[in-house]
């Protein structure tokens, strides 16, 4: 007779393979930026990582956690490397685009029209380049080259580019020392920002046939992301205005650098972009 306890072992064995093949395949398709990103999450053991997933493999064999809560675990841990590598993507590109539009105009205000000619083309080559290096650097065998998300990487890209050239706008108004200027300042400029990208980013995925195009989830994709790009943006302008206040600089007219005017504004940039995504993650969970 068949011992019942090594039928049962067997069982679980084979299912832990399944979950050590789920886990390396999560491993092998990720590119430079996941790869970084799971690096980070080691040093730091801030976020879940490869390492976590290891442990947590372990107690699924000690039958600590059930199959089901292991899939989960996996699951939740190859989403959230795929959003962080999307938003490392977003932020590359703001910033290199930031870097082009300011040094165009000297340091100067970045408008609409110079942000569209200078930063719409700069973010849409950077964002798909970064997309088809992450994807060179994966380590999934014959894994071809796809347009089709080359194309989705450099319309948005190009959105990115733009917005995050004019993102400057989030400070504009600490000069006059007022504080709800600040605050209003940033609301409009991430709203505006916001809204183009939920826009861009739904019409992007109807025209690759994604998605089939639906009038009231464009208004919806549109109005969230702008609400919450508002939302970040009055916030970043609050301090931005409260580090204004501390450092003495209100209401000062303030010689900086092309450099200095770059990292700013990259900073800016980068913060309203790391916030919006947090907040669209509470919202979405």
């Amino acid at each position: 007779m068949i011992d019942a306890i090594s039928v049962n072992n067997g069982f679980v064995n084979k299912k832990a393979i399944l979950l050590e093949q789920k886990l390396q395949s999560i491993e092998d398709e990720q590119g430079f930026l996941g790869k970084f990103w799971n690096s980070v999450k080691e040093a730091t053991t801030l976020g879940v990582s490869t390492s976590d997933c290891d442990e947590m493999l372990d107690k699924y064999r000690k039958g600590e956690i059930s199959f089901e809560e292991a899939v989960s675990y996996l699951d939740e841990f190859d989403s959230k490397q795929e959003n962080m590598s999307g938003l490392l993507k977003n932020i590359v590109t703001g910033v290199g685009s930031i870097a082009v539009a300011t040094t165009a105009v000297a340091a100067g205000p970045i408008g609409w029209a110079l942000a569209f000619a200078k930063g719409a083309p700069i973010g849409a080559a950077i964002k798909a380049g970064l997309g088809i290096i992450d994807r060179a650097t994966n380590n999934v065998e014959n894994d071809e080259l796809d347009l089709k998300q080359v194309g989705k990487d450099a319309i948005s890209g190009a959105v990115t580019g733009a917005t995050s050239a004019v993102s400057s706008g989030v400070g504009v108004g600490i000069k006059t020392g007022q504080f709800g200027t600040s605050v209003v300042n940033g609301v409009k400029c991430g709203a505006v920002c916001g809204s183009m990208s939920g826009a861009s980013s739904y019409l992007t995925d109807v025209a690759f046939g994604d998605k089939e195009f639906k009038f009231e989830d464009l208004a919806h994709n549109t109005l969230v992301s702008g609400a919450t790009s508002a939302f970040v943006g009055g916030v970043v302008g609050a301090g931005m205005y409260g580090n204004a206040s501390l450092s003495g600089t209100i209401g000062k007219e303030l010689h900086k650098t092309t450099g200095q005017v770059i990292v700013q504004d990259s900073g800016t940039s980068s913060l309203r972009k790391i916030l919006g995504n947090g907040v669209k993650n509470t919202i979405n969970a």
